[in-house]
């Protein structure tokens, strides 16, 4: 990287390839970036250490062999191919990696044994049980009734098979079948030693106060407590919390990789600023120096800017291990705090778009800032802020598993009131399948009846009080607290336009001081050429402002982009912004099939009756 003559430096404020390599120095092509970015990323899936070193690169390694350009949509396309943990630039995965949002997160809540979605269905599941047990009995009597003169021998086999299923409103269903075949010594046997009997038995209970309705099963499950709630409607809830959540993370790295694309951006601009006016200082002093009328001091003088830009350069290559531009410092989405350094703020860049962090070669940004003047409606923005942002969506979501808890814990202010019904019929012989008489195995007249109800009450219902204003007391804490975010969401949407507007109209009185500051430097540079020297500390303090100009104007610059990039982040659409999309797995063919059959039931005309489809009232 080389400097330029004051006359052509006006021009290259203006050019609009001020981010790319010089025309004698081509960047790499689309084919070969998107080669080189797949082999790096490929790269450094493997668990090694990296061969590279940071101490590899200096300002005469910034060439277009080693400098390869990315735009802000490749970066961002690079994270989130290649982010299986939400990254971000606080080292969170190393000081509590339980806290950390990753891509499995979702899954992990769907898939949970305890509170997941299958686990909460398969209360509602058919289960098929069977058993068989062998007796071999032998007794004594005090009498001659049992058993031959008292003493008694018997072998017993059990054997029984059925299944049990729970209803959506709360009814246990049984079907079973039970076999008994005894082989005893009783003298009074009218089928011998070997008999068999064998019933089928159906049964339900159904509760009609306490746990009945497939509203209370839907939220709380078969066989919920107080405080103990784990139904499906309540779980797909904790599904939906936690895909919000992974959002967030996204929304997060998204805007994190941005932040540390234009610290990147500012770095380069702040490097080259620098490589410049380290040259035109030495040419300054090299003029001095060819002056017989120059004092030992004014070289000194002179001498001293070329070492302090020299300096600045060295950091402004290197970098401090400096905080920069991070989400949540001064605004959710990230305020510019570019504290310098290629190196330092490459590597970040590179942390968080999964390539290694040393590698050889150096990325530089290739896209500018924003220009143009946006201005956004408010009463759009705020309803988008309202209805999209990632925290308030969070929020309803838990107001929404408030209210299902609510209703599930009133349940159990109600009396247990269950209605139970049996039948059963009997068969019984000296075979199980047929009977040497010639008579059906299961006679008609070998039926069973059971009904009745059972009824259970407890006392003041203090469990169930507790429970119920427990209940209340978190729905309205949510509700306090949504109100808040909001107020929060409409401070943040605020100061993000406010911002736009600030720093759109300070990025054009920048570009103006720093025209001025240009034509300044032609105009002494014009006064030297004519043998009419000005005094070198107008000179000098005019490098410094010069470049504190080139400097403060691309910050100015930088601050406009992330000022409406933060206003897509309050209103919760930057991830439309930047062209993210994010989906749940597909359904499958048979549920799509039935939905849109349903769909194509549906008369357009007729305004349909308000049902909940889920929680049916």
């Amino acid at each position: 990287m080389t400097g330029c003559g004051l006359n052509s430096l006006r021009q290259r404020l203006h050019d609009v390839n001020y981010c790319q390599a010089p025309p004698s120095q081509p960047a790499c092509g689309p084919e070969q970036l998107k080669l080189a970015s797949a082999k790096l990323c490929n790269d450094c899936e493997h668990d090694v250490a990296e061969p590279i070193s940071p101490l590899d690169i200096d300002e005469s390694t910034l060439t277009s062999e080693l400098v390869f350009p990315m735009s802000l949509e490749e970066c961002i396309s690079q994270a989130l191919a290649s982010s299986k943990v939400m990254r971000d630039l606080g080292a969170t995965v190393l000081r509590s990696p339980e806290t950390t949002v990753t891509k499995l997160d979702p899954a992990l809540t769907y898939t949970n044994p305890r509170g997941g979605e299958e686990a909460a269905l398969s209360a509602f599941d058919a289960n098929f049980f069977a058993n068989n047990f062998f007796e071999a009995n032998n007794r004594r009597f005090n009498n001659q009734f049992f058993g031959v003169n008292g003493n008694y021998n018997q072998a017993l086999n059990t054997a029984q098979v059925g299944v049990s299923k729970r209803s959506a409103t709360g009814a246990l269903m049984s079907f079973r079948n039970v076999t008994l075949a005894d082989n005893n010594n009783q003298s009074g046997n009218r089928l011998g030693r070997q008999s068999w009997e064998s019933l089928f038995e159906a049964e339900m209970r159904q509760p009609l106060l306490q746990g009945a309705g497939s509203e209370f099963n839907r939220i709380a499950g078969p066989g919920a407590q107080p405080g103990v709630l784990n139904g499906v409607l309540l779980a797909r809830t904790r599904t939906d919390i936690s895909l919000v959540e992974f959002e967030r993370a996204v929304r997060d790295l998204t805007a994190e990789v941005e932040n540390a694309y234009w610290d990147l951006y500012f770095a380069y601009r702040d490097l080259e600023a620098k490589i410049d006016l380290r040259n035109i200082a030495e040419e300054t002093l090299a003029r001095r120096k060819n002056r017989k009328d120059t004092s030992a001091g004014d070289i000194a003088q002179a001498e001293e800017q070329v070492h302090r830009f020299q300096a600045e350069i060295v950091d402004a290559i290197n970098g401090r291990p400096l905080d920069g531009t991070r989400t949540n410092n001064g605004s959710s989405g990230g305020t510019f705090r570019g504290s310098g350094g290629v190196r330092m703020a490459e590597r970040k860049l590179r942390l968080l778009i999964g390539l290694p962090i040393n590698d050889g070669r150096i990325i530089r940004p290739a896209d500018q800032p924003a220009e143009a003047p946006v201005i956004f409606d408010w009463d759009s923005a705020i309803n988008d802020a309202l209805t999209y942002r990632e925290e308030l969506r969070r929020q309803r979501w838990i107001i929404k598993q408030n209210e299902l808890e609510l209703i599930a814990n009133r349940n159990f202010l109600k009396p247990q009131l269950d209605i139970i019904g049996r039948y059963r019929i009997r068969g019984f012989g000296d075979r199980l399948l047929d009977n040497s008489n010639g008579s059906d195995f299961f006679d008609r007249d070998l039926q069973e009846i059971q009904a009745g109800l059972e009824y259970t009450l407890p006392v003041g219902f203090r469990r169930a009080h507790a429970a119920v204003r427990n209940s209340e007391l978190g729905l309205a804490r949510a509700h306090e607290q949504l109100r808040e975010q909001e107020r929060a969401v409409h401070l943040g949407l605020s100061n993000a336009i406010s911002e736009s507007k600030r720093a759109f109209e300070n990025s054009k009185l920048q570009m103006l001081r720093l025209d001025a500051i240009v034509k300044q430097l032609n105009a002494l540079e014009d006064r030297q050429a004519s043998g009419n020297t000005p005094e070198l500390d107008v000179i000098l303090e005019t490098h410094r402002r010069l470049l504190d100009a080139r400097l403060r104007y691309h910050q100015a610059q930088i601050e406009y982009s992330l000022a409406l990039r933060n206003i897509h982040f309050e209103k919760g659409t930057l991830l439309q912004y930047n062209k993210v999309a994010l989906a749940e797995s597909c359904s499958n063919a048979e549920a799509v099939d039935e939905a849109n059959l349903r769909v194509s039931r549906q008369d357009s005309q007729v305004t349909p009756v308000y049902r909940d489809i889920t929680i049916a009232r």
